[in-house]
């Protein structure tokens, strides 16, 4: 009997440990992974921030190697681009009715505003970052253009401001860096990417956790939702990896 017992425990074993023979990798079981549905090379040097432009219905990045922003398609193909007065820019968004847009400069400590043609409006300090190399990362707006503005690391924080004022903030701990924010206007929440900790993170507007899941790879440098889907930008290959929504 002993016996028999050892047998069907050592079966059982080698069940759980097959592989998906499609692929020759373990199976994915993560039940909180984003499903990938696509993936494309984009010729941005060093992607950081991503937003849409209603308006366009074409999606913006900017390079914190070059002051320069791009509008691109939604497989990743440059459509056009221009060089703005700022610098290391970190994050990108456009007001709710897409005549302004925001972009982070993380080298300045500044949030500065422009047409998007690329005129500059004016700008304001966020005095937050205690390390000049983890500073500030990301930015959104919701539909009362109250900004969003996230300081990376050291610490991780969640600032909120209203007419270039300071109204709210608070400390994000449950990842190690925050890469970029997104207003989801469907919702009425915010989603955030994580490069170091590989998550993307749904949060309240005060900054509490809702839902995390996690990403095949790290450097994701930017996001942004249109409709059921999710755009990631990466850093680190210069690729845009579609998900789907959950």
């Amino acid at each position: 009997m002993k016996m028999l017992v050892s047998i069907y425990l050592f079966s059982m074993f080698l069940l759980g440990c097959q592989k998906d023979p499609s692929d020759g990798n373990v199976v994915n079981t993560d039940s909180t992974a984003l499903k990938l549905l696509y993936e494309y090379s984009t010729d941005i040097p060093e992607p950081s921030g991503l937003a849409y432009n209603s308006k366009t219905n074409t999606l913006f990045a900017v390079s914190d190697a070059n002051s320069t922003v791009y509008e691109i398609d939604f497989s990743g193909g440059i459509k056009q681009s221009f060089t703005i007065n700022s610098k290391d820019l970190e994050g990108i968004v456009f007001s709710a009715n897409c005549d302004t847009m925001y972009v982070v400069d993380e080298l300045n400590k500044v949030v500065a505003t422009y047409l998007p043609g690329g005129i500059k409006l004016s700008s304001f300090p966020v005095n937050v970052a205690t390390d000049p190399k983890n500073s500030l990362e990301g930015i959104t707006v919701d539909n009362n253009n109250h900004l969003f503005v996230l300081n990376e690391k050291s610490p991780s924080i969640l600032l909120e401001f209203v007419n270039q004022k300071e109204i709210y903030r608070r400390e994000l701990t449950y990842t190690s860096d925050c890469s970029d924010i997104f207003y989801d206007k469907a919702l009425d929440c915010l989603w955030m990417i994580s490069d170091e900790s590989q998550k993307v993170v749904k949060l309240s507007k005060s900054g509490q956790s809702l839902a995390q899941y996690s990403l095949p790879f790290e450097k994701g440098e930017g996001i942004t939702i249109v409709n059921d889907k999710i755009y990631i930008i990466n850093d680190g290959n210069s690729k845009l990896y579609v998900f789907q929504k959950p």
